[in-house]
């Protein structure tokens, strides 16, 4: 085991309740750190789209992380919208900046002495300046996209207007802020090569931060304790599962709605879809005569992935990874994704999961899970035995730990 690191974890949102890819990226982190034997705080903002629920929190995780949680107003005002357009600034980054999660920073600084300062996400690092006032730790960015690609992919598919054309300007800021950030920080760890790539040709070509200091970290799971029961059951209905307040999301299962399930109908006239995850919008409900279930919130992601279904990932937009389609395989549950979905994640297609990245494409694969038992089950046992061997949270973690303890000691 490496030399124990004294870490401090500042978290954008909290990492439990593990309701979204990015609470999960970041407790399975923090799993693994503690498992190898290192100490860990984890300080997290929360706000009212993530709020702090206590009862989501063991006294074993409590006792461990020293867990604290400050909140923060990050709902959008178009007031302040408008005045970052004026100002230059990033809108995007300046909502999480909130004075009290400065004194928390300079509070715990001042009674503790850490190794290294972990920033998970762009959104963290507005807190900077605090921590190197009082701390001469490594802090390093771990990135769980690069956060202006998103936006811009999000953007293009808009139609023409005013939302379109602020969301280009904050999209265009973002980038700005994005790139100066890397010199401010001393080491970045993306959730994939391809993010991390861009990292280091933004450092080389804009001559900031070590592009040596930029590693790939890909999440982990406990897949070895994810249910997976029903890894034997062939595929009755196909189910999404994921935060609907994520435009990415939105857009995916528009998509899939408008152009690919109607076909799916027309071939197999009892498919059922089922669309689950937080924040579920209004104007999407369940429409009984099209086989579609809007199922909202579920209690346990877990359980309802190890259940009869085929997973869908219609995205077509975002960077990073897809934490949702990493815990489908490790419930060894057949998966249909599109090229963006799946990126990131070292998958081969027809061995793993379909892809399909048209409607016409989409809708065959689909209709394909659902017809031919063997290939889902196939693809079900191929995608968790992928996962075990390529995701646990501790291998992970050594891998991080590896790297930080270099940077400690260089």
């Amino acid at each position: 085991m490496a030399e124990s690191l004294r870490i401090l974890q500042i978290c954008h949102k909290p990492p439990r309740p593990a309701v979204d890819g990015g609470c999960i990226a970041m407790d399975s982190l923090t799993s693994g750190l503690l498992l190898e034997g290192h100490r860990v705080k984890v300080l997290s903002l929360h706000t009212h789209k993530h709020p702090y629920d206590a009862s989501a929190l063991d006294e074993d995780y409590v006792n461990a992380t020293r867990f604290e949680a400050v909140f923060a107003d990050t709902e959008l005002n178009v007031r302040d919208a408008a005045s970052h357009v004026v100002t230059g600034e990033s809108y995007h980054l300046s909502r999480f900046h909130v004075p009290e999660m400065d004194r928390a920073i300079e509070q715990v600084l001042r009674e503790e002495m850490f190794d290294v300062i972990l920033l998970e996400s762009l959104f963290t690092t507005s807190y900077i300046p605090a921590i190197r006032r009082l701390s001469d730790a490594e802090v390093v960015l771990r990135a769980h996209n690069v956060e202006h690609h998103l936006w811009e992919e999000v953007t293009e598919s808009m139609a023409t207007g005013p939302k379109k054309w602020l969301l280009s300007l904050f999209q265009a800021k973002l980038r700005d802020e994005e790139i100066r950030l890397l010199g401010a920080v001393d080491a970045v760890a993306a959730i994939t090569e391809k993010d991390a790539a861009w990292f280091r040709e933004a450092m080389t070509s804009q001559e900031v931060g070590d592009p040596e200091r930029v590693v790939a970290l890909p999440f982990g799971l406990d897949v070895e304790h994810t249910p997976h029961a029903a890894i034997h059951k062939a595929p009755e209905r196909i189910l999404h599962l994921g935060a609907m307040d994520w435009t990415p999301n939105q857009q995916g299962v528009m998509w899939l709605l408008d152009q690919v399930w109607p076909f799916v109908r027309e071939r197999l006239t009892h498919a059922e879809l089922d669309l689950a995850g937080r924040h579920m919008p209004e104007e999407l409900v369940s429409a009984p005569e099209q086989g579609v279930n809007v199922l909202g919130e579920v209690a346990d992601a877990a359980s309802t992935y190890d259940s009869a279904c085929a997973v869908v990932v219609p995205l077509h937009a975002g960077s990073g990874m897809r934490i949702k389609l990493a815990e489908a395989l490790a419930a060894g549950r057949p998966v249909v994704t599109t090229s963006k979905g799946m990126e990131g994640l070292d998958l081969q297609d027809g061995v793993h999961v379909l892809v399909a990245d048209t409607a016409e494409a989409m809708s065959d694969a689909l209709v394909r899970v659902l017809t031919d038992a063997g290939l889902a089950l196939q693809l079900g046992r191929s995608g968790r035995q992928w996962a075990l061997e390529n995701m646990g949270h501790r291998a992970r973690a050594k891998t991080l730990t590896q790297h930080l303890s270099e940077w400690v000691r260089a």
